[in-house]
Formats: C-alpha cells, sequence, structure tokens
C-alpha cells in the first residue's frame, strides 16, 4: 500500500511519511489531511520543482481535475525519462572496461616504448591506448 501525503490542518506542516493511519500530526497535535498524493507521485513533482505553491496546485488539480492531473503526471514523467536519457547521451567520459571507473589516462608513446624496451613481447602495453589509474587494467 501506498503513503499518501498528508498536511497538518492546524499548522500546515506536510507529513509525508506518515502511515495511513496517522490522524494526529505529533508536532501540534492538528488533524492531519489526505492530499491524495503518494509519495511516488511527490517524487516526480519534486523533481519537476520544489516550489511549495507548485505542490500545492498539482493537490488542488487532482481534487478538482482527476483527468487533467493524470495527463500533467504523464507528461511530467516522460520529461524526467527524456532527461535522464539525454545526460545518459552527454555523458561521453571514458570509463574503464573491467571497473567502470573513469579515474583513466592515456597511455604515451613513451610509456608503451619504454615498456616494450623493457619487457619486450611480454610488454602489457603493446597495442594499448589506455590504463585504469583505480584497477591497472590496460585497453
Amino acid at each position: 500500500m501506498q503513503t499518501v501525503l498528508k498536511i497538518c490542518k492546524k499548522c500546515g506542516v506536510r507529513a509525508g511519511s506518515c502511515s495511513p493511519e496517522g490522524k494526529i500530526h505529533k508536532g501540534c497535535g492538528g488533524e492531519l489531511i489526505d492530499t491524495g498524493i503518494t509519495t511516488d507521485e511527490l517524487m516526480v513533482i519534486s523533481k519537476i520543482s520544489n516550489d511549495d505553491a507548485f505542490l500545492d496546485a498539482m493537490i488542488n488539480l487532482k481534487e478538482k481535475d482527476i483527468i487533467e492531473y493524470n495527463l500533467k503526471m504523464s507528461q511530467f514523467r516522460t520529461q524526467l525519462e527524456q532527461q535522464k536519457a539525454s545526460k545518459a547521451q552527454s555523458d561521453t567520459t571514458p570509463k574503464c572496461p573491467h571497473c567502470h571507473s573513469s579515474n583513466i589516462r592515456p597511455i604515451s608513446g613513451l610509456g608503451r616504448g619504454a615498456s616494450v624496451a623493457m619487457w619486450g613481447a611480454f610488454s602489457k602495453k603493446i597495442n594499448k591506448s589506455f590504463e585504469c589509474k583505480s584497477c591497472g587494467y590496460t585497453w
């Protein structure tokens, strides 16, 4: 069962973590009113805006026009998914294929040549371009 955001009638404090049976605000003793907004919906709304007036408007919209509310929530979820996908595409930082760390460095030609000169055919740096500073993997 989803936890529902509640608001204290007396002091206006939002009590998002109250259990469904909680009816009294522990802080002031005021009555808690269900907003109808679930914790999942609250997470989506708070990622769109942290403004209290925006949350209040969404609570009112859910009470007055559930169809419009569901449409807005669907749009917000789509917008957040697009932002997440865009961020994933823009993150072009190379990562180690072994430990996925971004703490890597290119192997210089001089470093590669010195390794080959020292170890010959047994060098780990033959035909390698990067080295992970975290795990030592070369590729």
